[in-house]
């Protein structure tokens, strides 16, 4: 049961972030409205955690297989991407490579900054 809760109150999200976006007119889409909705009420603490991760991890183990259909698009039409692969493949390559440098960047300062935290909390006998 509480899995089925946690998945209406992403449902919910969802809904109301498509809804706020499409009455809004916001240029975000509404998914990620829905989302941020969802962190807003994570963070409040009006929905708790253990409620949603259940449905949030089904979710993200089914991720994989949302991706089938827009490869089998691109493939479908594979014949009009004939003289920009060469360009598409530096593009794919780069924007990785960007991707992978961030999120070590990202992680590296995150670690940094909890060991600060952590030394200071040490010093004050917590």
């Amino acid at each position: 049961m509480k899995g089925i809760k946690g998945f209406l109150i992403i449902l919910l999200s969802l809904f109301a972030g498509n809804l706020v976006s499409l009455v809004i007119g916001l240029p975000i889409p509404g998914a990620i409205v829905g989302m941020l909705f969802l962190l807003t009420l994570l963070l409040l603490r009006v929905v708790k955690l253990e409620t949603v991760e259940p449905a949030a991890l089904l979710l993200i183990s089914l991720l994989p297989l949302m991706f089938i259909p827009g490869a089998v698009g691109l493939m479908n039409l594979f014949d009009k991407f004939g003289g920009i692969i060469p360009q598409l493949l530096v593009i794919i390559i780069a924007t990785t490579l960007l991707t992978i440098l961030s999120s070590a960047w990202t992680t590296e300062r995150l670690i940094r900054q909890k060991g600060r935290a952590g030394e200071g909390a040490n010093r004050h006998g917590i």
